[in-house]
């Protein structure tokens, strides 16, 4: 096999291996991460590539771009990729020590549904929100990405509405013999920045906007723009908790202007998912841990007072049978409990570990 197609036989490798990630370096051993842990090929079954073969594969990749780059020139590249009727890949390529890397995230060219992704009955409400903001959180990895396209896939299965998706670089494809339709602009290729692509939605008559992370307050404040003037905006964050997803929206802005941006949080923000994977005691597969907020009376309430965030993770245990909400540290002891995670990863993986120990009866 000529060392052009090497990349393709690799992201096959990883497809049928079941990875979520295929990791190439000059003068290292190839890599994939497989159920969350980093598993290395035997040298003897793959050696490790030197910088011709690892340009070659990036020249490879990146054969049919509209401008194909310059290798020796750029230092990062994000681009997607596919292996026609087998799988996407959201791709990375980075230099290192004057070399090549590439790191490939497999996506599925069939978006997972609930049951897939064991999500629980609340995000079937969620579905049928019609207006205000969403917002998504999760560390890198997570399967934010995921999860939000099983959300919007399932919208436009049940609604005929116009989504409108911001993406860096597009992942997933929807369908269009839905009784929705998703139109899908890639930052960089169909539009210069979220940010412009938040502007642009307000003259493109989308009922529901799902954009990348909102990284400044230029993009929250048109996100939060775009949820009062009654579209349905779904945003990602980086944070690891619903209060660390407001902590982090907040810190984007002076003290003078919070109160302000506090307030129109309270009035928009309909729910807050924040996720984890974390490997299943089979030891085979990974599964999502949520905590989800869903804003009623009291959390709005709390988000207007600072002082009271603390609270707001008892009382979205409180909500739970009312109306779908948990912590995180809830969700892992029902995890525990019906056998699906380990009690060590479980406690490793807790907001509160002293408080975990003593909610799973364990001093």
């Amino acid at each position: 096999m000529p060392s052009r197609q090497f990349i393709d036989e690799l992201l096959l490798l990883a497809f049928k291996n079941g990875a979520s990630d295929l990791i190439v370096r000059t003068f290292d051993r190839i890599r994939m991460r497989i159920g969350g842990d980093i598993v290395t090929v035997p040298a003897d079954k793959l050696s490790q590539p030197d910088r011709d073969k690892t340009k070659a594969m990036v020249a490879h990749l990146t054969r049919h771009m509209a401008a194909t780059p310059d290798i020796e020139s750029f230092n990062h590249l994000d681009f997607h990729y596919t292996l026609d009727g087998i799988c996407h890949f959201r791709m990375h390529i980075l230099r290192s020590n004057n070399t090549f890397g590439i790191v490939a995230r497999l996506i599925p060219q069939q978006i997972p549904g609930f049951d897939a992704l064991r999500l629980p009955p609340v995000f079937d409400e969620i579905a049928h929100y019609r207006n205000g903001l969403i917002l998504m959180a999760g560390a890198t990895g997570s399967g934010k990405s995921t999860t939000l396209a099983a959300l919007l896939s399932h919208i436009i299965e049940q609604r005929p509405v116009h989504a409108l998706t911001l993406e860096d670089p597009i992942e997933f494809r929807y369908g269009t013999g839905h009784r929705g339709t998703v139109t899908q602009r890639e930052i960089g290729t169909d539009v210069v920045s979220f940010k412009q692509g938040l502007i642009d939605a307000m003259r493109e008559t989308p009922d529901i906007i799902v954009t990348g992370e909102v990284r400044d307050s230029d993009e929250i404040q048109l996100a939060l723009e775009a949820s009062e003037t009654g579209h349905l905006v779904m945003a990602t964050v980086h944070a690891t908790t619903a209060v660390g997803a407001m902590q982090r929206i907040m810190a984007s802005f002076g003290q003078d202007e919070q109160a302000g941006i506090r307030e129109r949080l309270a009035e928009n923000l309909r729910a807050i998912i924040v996720q984890k994977l974390l490997p299943m005691k089979s030891g085979k597969q990974r599964i999502v841990a949520l905590e989800i907020m869903i804003k009623n009376s009291v959390i709005k309430h709390f988000i207007l007072d600072p002082s009271h965030w603390s609270e707001i993770p008892r009382a979205m245990e409180e909500g739970h049978h009312l109306y779908g909400s948990q912590s995180f540290d809830q969700h892992l002891q029902q995890m525990v409990e019906d056998g699906l995670i380990d009690y060590e990863e479980a406690q490793a993986n807790a907001v509160f570990h002293e408080d975990f120990a003593l909610r799973m009866g364990r001093e």
